[in-house]
């Protein structure tokens, strides 16, 4: 029996055109399809009422068609003609990118970022910044290397008088050069109202207690941005050269040559001005991450 809608050879005794779904019956001339019965569904037995609701033309469901009937577009049951539950319009089988549901992402990697589990690592190799940081990974104690403000900088400025071993950051490193500055200027203002003598003897002083713990900072700055201590070798030489040059150009300089005493001060500072060049940039350089030297310093988002 042909279909007048899409001129489709059917079965004899077919209601329904197997290519379109249109009701054989209805292209014999019947117009009122509320009429039509409406098979039961598989492995059911009964029939419901027929109603316009749930007759071919008019059933629920994309592309799927109702209670077991092709839809008016010619595809059988489920999503683009497949059984429900089987492979998706792509051509892909169910979850995402053709994996389970819970497996790969879209990119092929297994869960977590990079394809590590959630909470593990970042893609750089360093600890997640949410949640907690992984045990021993950063400097848990109160001890260096710490981000600090300048009152508990100075605390471990002098806790750690003679540690050449260890770390510190660069707040640590800053807040104890600016209270050695501060210190000399008070030192500076006090002599004015002390005797030549007195002023010397204040000043020896302060530099004899202050200058351990000034090369103890300078080479745990240095390990904390991953340079060798060794680098403080450079320090020292140029502080000497700059002694040096100075004590010499005053020298020839009170003997009457004062342009050779200029030329001896300059030529001093000279050589070593790029040398302090060099520590200020590691000196301002960012902690490293876990070294030979120990752990970073503990995060402030972290800290409680």
């Amino acid at each position: 029996m042909r279909c007048k809608y899409c001129n489709y050879e059917n079965k004899p005794g077919d209601k329904y055109c197997e290519n379109c779904g249109a009701s054989i019956e209805n292209n014999m001339g019947m117009n009122d399809i509320s009429s039509i019965p409406v098979p039961p569904p598989m492995g059911q037995e009964g029939a419901s009422q027929p109603t316009a609701q749930n007759s071919p033309q008019q059933n629920n469901g994309y592309q799927g068609g109702y209670n077991g009937q092709p839809n008016p577009y010619g595809q059988p049951n489920g999503y683009n003609g497949q059984p429900y539950g089987q492979p998706n319009p792509y051509g892909q089988p169910n979850g995402y990118n053709g994996q389970p549901y819970g497996q790969a992402n879209p990119y092929g990697q297994p869960n977590g970022y990079n394809g590590q589990p959630y909470g593990q690592p970042n893609p750089y190799g360093q600890p997640n910044m949410y949640g907690q940081p992984p045990f021993g990974y950063f400097n848990t104690t109160d001890e260096s290397p710490k981000y600090v403000e300048f009152g508990e900088a100075i605390t471990l400025f002098f806790k750690n008088y003679v540690n050449f071993k260890g770390r510190s950051t660069r707040s640590e490193f800053w807040y104890a050069f600016l209270f050695t500055f501060l210190v000399g200027l008070g030192v500076v203002f006090m002599s004015i109202f002390m005797s030549r003598t007195a002023s010397n003897i204040l000043s020896y002083a302060v530099d004899a207690a202050l200058i351990v713990p000034n090369f103890s900072i300078e080479v745990r700055r240095l390990h904390d941005a991953g340079k060798s201590g060794w680098w403080i070798v450079g320090s020292i030489l140029a502080t000497l050269l700059m002694l040096y040059s100075t004590i010499a150009g005053l020298v020839t300089s009170l003997g009457g040559n004062i342009e050779a005493g200029s030329a001896l001060i300059g030529l001093g500072y000279l050589i070593a001005f790029p040398i302090c060049i060099v520590l200020i940039i590691f000196w301002c350089r960012p902690s490293e991450g876990n070294n030979k030297w120990g752990p970073p310093p503990m995060p402030p988002m972290f800290r409680r």
